[in-house]
């Protein structure tokens, strides 16, 4: 009897302990489980971080360039010295570099033209005047691109009013690690849209 009972006590122990490891295993799994989500989310989160900032850091240079080319616009009420001809180009008169510069005369001016291509392209280009004249540029030059994968670039032009003399200038680029996919952004080819207004003197300094 006394014998029956300590198998039967002996099976119970073992029983225990099979439970338990299942349990521990069950508990260890879970706890690894936990840890390879929380490691592929961090990764996922830091590669988005990263193409976010490198795509950020090569658009957003191009946008402070332009933006600064546009303060120096020159020109007045009547002959504007920043013309934005279509929502993708925008052409920049900048005085003349003379050591007496010449105010009035504006054919011996600089201009800078800013345009966007679109699709099979998506980059900004830049194109210094090569032939000037009072209100226009006659000709430009080779093109020099400055930004690739623009998925979007527009400048609006607000003209300026009796209490303003300032033109204002809108710069829109919508940036991204690949322009060519249109698909929604991603993790790994995400979106980045830089939005800057700048003013650009409307009035001569003569």
């Amino acid at each position: 009897m006394n014998s029956t009972n300590s198998k039967n006590s002996t099976n119970s122990q073992k029983g225990l302990t099979l439970v338990e490891l299942f349990i521990a295993i069950i508990l260890v799994s879970m706890v690894l489980l936990s840890v390879t989500a929380v490691d592929i989310v961090s990764r996922k989160f830091l590669n988005t971080t990263y193409y976010e900032n490198r795509v950020q850091n090569e658009a957003g240079p191009i946008l402070e360039m332009i933006a600064k080319d546009i303060t120096r616009g020159y020109g007045n009420a009547n002959n504007p010295g920043v013309i934005v001809s279509s929502a993708n180009m925008v052409d920049i008169r900048q005085l003349d570099k003379a050591s007496t510069p010449t105010y009035d005369d504006f054919s011996d001016d600089a201009w800078v033209r800013y345009s966007y291509e679109a699709a099979p392209n998506y980059h900004i280009i830049r194109q210094y005047c090569t032939t000037g004249s009072q209100s226009v540029c006659g000709s430009w030059g080779a093109s020099e691109i400055l930004a690739k994968n623009i998925s979007g670039c527009s400048f609006t032009l607000a003209p300026d009013t009796s209490l303003n003399k300032n033109l204002w200038v809108t710069i829109a680029i919508t940036a991204r690690r690949n322009a060519a996919d249109t698909s929604p952004p991603s993790a790994v080819n995400p979106e980045v849209i830089l939005q800057t207004t700048i003013a650009a003197l409307s009035q001569s300094i003569h």
